[in-house]
């Protein structure tokens, strides 16, 4: 996981957690949109839409109920309940008026447990009928998808262009994420290369984490001693020459054992992605598992030097969500033998269900830039969001966002403030008409 830099998360930035940020200099802002939810639940309706039902790619149904302006803020309760066919709720709304380009800054607190997915968003909807023919697109910009206790998660979606992945089957679309955590990882490297000073001989090996986010296991390759003293970079495929004689006995090895596939992924990512010696391919671990593992018979006893691993999947700043925690084994030929051993090393130092925080972003015609407590965490080229949008504030329970326990239940996002400026003279808003649907 990319991690702040230090000068980020130094005392200047916590002393201004508790502030309220405003728009960047240098432009003319004019404050167009403002809700302090300073106001009796029922008048919640006036400005924001409610959803109302069930959802395929969470686990929970979002209610109207859910969402409940009290004593100055807005609450997003999540509550363990059968309701709309999931066995969670949680709440999800978005304001009836729309908007293009500006400055969006959010005010809120974190549900304060793994498995919720804390947003603050802009997205356009099927029934604001973009005109794609034209080269427009539909669009989704999560200026933050926070997971607790310490992820900012920037997203940006194409909701336009689409295609068949020749190998899942799966329907696809053009996304970029960028995750910030504001706690050390000091432990969350892809790559791994375990050099035995004593060689092993074995026919199998394993290798295991207690790590409850699902992660992509990318590749496992398993060597006999090197001469040389190091080996090649598993971070790519290509295999320098000065290794053309080193065999990877893993190409040659069968998964003969492994936790449970993916729910959602498990038809199409495969554990023998990781002995199949192509990084770009992976096997996706199930979420909420005690311990992730996989099992691969080398065939035959086989001296070993050194074992490498590689995890996490690949964005704009690396390999990210990789394991923090691991243990490798091999069998001795009556009992499984720990060769290496990590603990994770993972503490919070920042909460961010703890205080308020503002989360923001300037959306213009050219770029799209990133806010977390006034100060500037990612900034992209905008090729595709030039359409109205609503804003929405959603609380969502997900694997995605960490194990999801009974603890979750009665936890919820706490929304102090929205905002919304646009620059004089370039003011891009409207309300959404009464015989426009509400989804």
């Amino acid at each position: 996981m990319y991690n702040i830099k230090h000068t980020l998360i130094a005392c200047a930035l916590f002393a201004a957690a508790l502030a309220f940020a405003e728009p960047p200099a240098g432009k003319n802002w004019k404050l167009v949109f403002e809700d302090d939810f300073n106001y009796p639940n029922p008048q919640l309706d006036v400005e924001w839409i409610a959803q109302n039902g069930a959802n395929g790619h969470i686990l929970c149904s979002r209610w109207r109920e859910n969402a409940v302006a009290d004593n100055g803020t807005l609450k997003l309760i999540a509550k363990k309940e059968s309701r709309g066919g999931q066995d969670w709720t949680a709440g999800s709304i978005w304001t009836k008026k729309l908007f293009k380009y500006g400055y969006f800054e959010c005010r809120y607190k974190y549900a304060a447990a793994t498995g919720t997915n804390n947003s603050f968003w802009l997205m356009t909807q099927g029934w604001q009928k973009v005109p794609e023919a034209q080269g427009l697109k539909r669009f989704e910009i999560d200026i933050n998808e926070g997971h607790y206790p310490d992820e900012i998660n920037t997203n940006l979606h194409n909701w336009s262009d689409f295609w068949v992945d020749a190998k899942s089957g799966k329907k696809m679309h053009h996304s970029w994420h960028k995750a910030v955590t504001l706690s050390p990882r000091a432990a969350s490297v892809p790559d791994r290369t375990i050099s035995l000073d004593v060689p092993v001989i074995t026919r199998k090996i394993r290798l295991s984490s207690a790590m409850n986010e699902h992660f992509h296991f990318r590749e496992i390759r398993v060597y006999p001693k090197n001469d040389l003293g190091y080996y090649p970079d598993i971070k790519s495929n290509a295999i320098p020459s000065e290794f053309r004689d080193l065999e990877n006995y893993a190409r040659k090895a069968k998964v003969v054992a492994h936790s449970p596939l993916h729910p959602e992924y498990g038809a199409s990512s495969k554990p023998e992605a990781v002995i199949d010696g192509n990084v770009g391919t992976s096997w996706i671990t199930a979420p909420s598992v005690e311990r992730k593992f996989i099992e691969i018979d080398l065939g035959e006893d086989r001296m070993v030097g050194a074992v490498q691993f590689l995890t996490g999947w690949f964005s704009e700043e690396g390999y990210i969500n990789s394991i923090r925690d691991y243990k490798l084994e091999y069998w001795d030929g009556k009992n499984w033998v720990v060769m290496s051993e990590l603990a994770d090393d993972f503490k919070v130092e920042t909460d961010l269900s703890q205080d308020y925080h503002t989360y923001a972003l300037e959306w213009n015609d050219q770029e799209l830039i990133f806010y977390f407590d006034g100060r500037e965490i990612r900034r992209m080229k905008n090729d595709i969001c030039h359409w109205e949008s609503p804003v929405w504030l959603s609380l969502a329970i997900a694997n995605f966002a960490g194990a999801v326990a009974d603890s979750v239940d009665g936890t919820f996002m706490e929304v102090d403030y929205v905002k919304v400026w646009q620059e004089e003279g370039k003011v891009n808003m409207r309300q959404k008409r009464d015989d426009e649907p509400n989804l």
